[in-house]
């Protein structure tokens, strides 16, 4: 995907934080981003991806150098911490949480609406018990998140964004969960800090036209630029308007609980560093005389 810059600035900020990569890497101690490796070697690095990758972040920040460097070192560090790839392919979640979020792909859906991850609002409140623990759910859909990453082509023109439909039917119009506010109000965060220019457009479907304050929390964690790439819609299947291919609870044919993609294969350099991962996760066994019983231990 070629790379594209209204000004002179605009390109040497990209300019100098591409070439200020290694050193970040080497100062983070990461070389991971979306499931690519940053830095050159010859089996897993693709400088088209990295370049692309970069931009993101130059782009997100208005192409300002040192907001854009900060918010990359920030990111690494986090996926340091959080391990979101470990969370996407190495954890199990609770079940019913597969019930309310899914991923479909659908490669004859328009540009960057190929790869879409929904959120059933009205399942999440049937649900709500498993929104108690806003870490465990955290996990989860950060992990729903990197599988639906994976899905995508960073070099590519139309499939370089996600797509997000959120389906607030059968939820009251006066009130959420607390629970279930606290865990939007986590996950709308750590998309603005950590995922920038990953989303193509996010439709809010079946809304009550006076269900305010949703409106009122998004605005509190997002840019200006996010907020253009809503679609607000009072009726789900006026989604057949602007998707090709919906599912059939939107205006199309087949059922999203039939298109919901069951697995995603991470690609060669997320399992290698699942694979380094567990091998430096060493366990022994050692016996503890006054209890006469063994101990497992974690290194």
């Amino acid at each position: 995907m070629p790379l594209k810059f209204e000004t002179d600035d605009s390109k040497k900020c990209y300019e100098t934080l591409r070439a200020d990569l290694a050193n970040i890497v080497q100062e983070t101690e990461y070389d991971e981003l979306y499931g690519h490796k940053l830095t050159p070697d010859a089996q897993f690095y693709n400088e088209g991806v990295v370049d692309n990758l970069i931009y993101k972040f130059c782009k997100a920040n208005q192409f300002e150098l040192e907001g854009s460097k900060s918010q990359l070192v920030k990111t690494l560090k986090w996926r340091k911490e959080f391990r979101p790839l470990h969370a996407a392919f190495s954890e199990t979640h609770d079940s019913m949480l597969n019930d309310v979020c899914a991923i479909t792909v659908d490669e004859k859906n328009d540009a960057n609406q190929k790869v879409i991850s929904w959120n059933l609002y009205g399942l999440l409140v049937k649900h709500k018990e498993v929104f108690e623990d806003t870490d465990k759910f955290l996990r989860f859909r950060i992990g729903l998140m990197e599988r639906g990453l994976q899905l995508l082509d960073f070099e590519s023109e139309d499939n370089h964004l996600m797509t997000q439909v959120h389906d607030y039917d059968n939820v009251s119009m006066w009130k959420l969960d607390p629970g279930i506010k606290k865990c939007s109000k986590a996950i709308i965060e750590v998309f603005q800090d950590f995922y920038p220019e990953t989303l193509f457009s996010k439709f809010f479907v079946n809304v009550p036209y006076i269900m305010s304050w949703l409106y009122e929390i998004v605005k509190r964690f997002v840019s200006e630029d996010t907020r253009k790439k809503f679609i607000v819609l009072s009726d789900g299947k006026q989604m057949k308007e602007y998707l090709k291919f919906p599912p059939k609870e939107y205006g199309g044919q087949a059922t999203l609980e039939s298109s919901k993609l069951k697995k995603v294969t991470p690609n060669a350099y997320v399992a290698h560093l699942l694979t380094l991962e567990d091998e430096k996760t060493t366990v022994s066994t050692t016996a503890d005389p006054l209890r006469n019983e063994a101990i497992l231990t974690v290194d």
